[in-house]
């Protein structure tokens, strides 16, 4: 009878701590569903635009630029360039000096920008080629950097 008893207690035992497991993990899986519906809404969206930058950089003092050429001028076209000062090395011979390069989509369709690394010489001693795509409403990325 003690026996039975003790049985039947234990029984009722595993079936509230099942009980409050089970809400334990409910209430477990609806903070993680949120959570991940939070991070998905807070991550920041690829949003459309109208202009790409492309930015690199050169030293200042030193005898190279970089220039490009618009494969389809048709597709892409070049609004303008400004350079962006490295402040904390202001005035420094070699100091990084940034330089931001605006492109605006004309037509849909596909084109490439290269990016030479010339000296004064006209020598090109570095190449970059960027794959670009205008949709159909004018906005522009980088589909393919080489």
């Amino acid at each position: 009878m003690e026996y039975m008893l003790i049985k039947e207690l234990i029984i009722l035992l595993k079936n509230g701590v099942m009980i409050k497991m089970s809400k334990i993990v409910i209430v477990i899986s609806i903070i993680i569903v949120f959570s991940l519906i939070l991070c998905f809404w807070l991550i920041p969206k690829k949003k459309n635009t109208k202009e790409l930058e492309l930015t690199y950089k050169i030293s200042a003092g030193i005898p190279f630029k970089w220039e490009f050429e618009i494969e389809d001028l048709s597709i892409v076209s070049f609004v303008k360039s400004y350079v962006i000062k490295n402040e904390n090395k202001g005035g420094i011979v070699g100091a990084p000096i940034y330089t931001n390069y605006v492109f605006k989509g004309l037509k849909e369709g596909e084109t490439t920008i290269t990016f030479k690394f010339v000296n004064i010489n006209g020598i090109v001693s570095k190449e970059e080629k960027h794959l670009i795509k205008v949709d159909k409403d004018g906005n522009i990325i980088v589909i393919n950097d080489n």
